[in-house]
């Protein structure tokens, strides 16, 4: 779990945020530690690579204002799907 800073609500409805590490495109933002309540997902990234700023759509506008009075937002970490063969399957012939 990564902390994102909000930093500003934008005109156009957008979220701009803050964090220490350079997340995925795409990437789910949660209002809470736990992963339960969905903010948005991440639409661009731009600034510095150490500590990037985030441009983040909403899912609504209820939870944009909420994300600004909290002042904070969570990326949760997933683990990888490792591809390769499936334990147990028979080999073929």
């Amino acid at each position: 779990m990564k902390k994102v800073k909000v930093l500003h609500n934008l005109p156009n409805g957008r979220i701009i945020g803050r964090t220490n590490y350079q997340p995925k495109i795409n990437t789910p933002i949660f209002l809470d530690s736990l992963g339960k309540k969905r903010l948005g997902k991440i639409y661009d990234i731009f600034g510095p690579v150490d500590r990037p700023y985030l441009n983040i759509i909403p899912a609504s506008n209820a939870l944009r204002d909420k994300s600004l009075e909290k002042g904070e937002a969570f990326i949760l970490q997933r683990s990888r799907k490792i591809k390769g063969k499936r334990k147990g399957s028979p080999r073929r012939k």
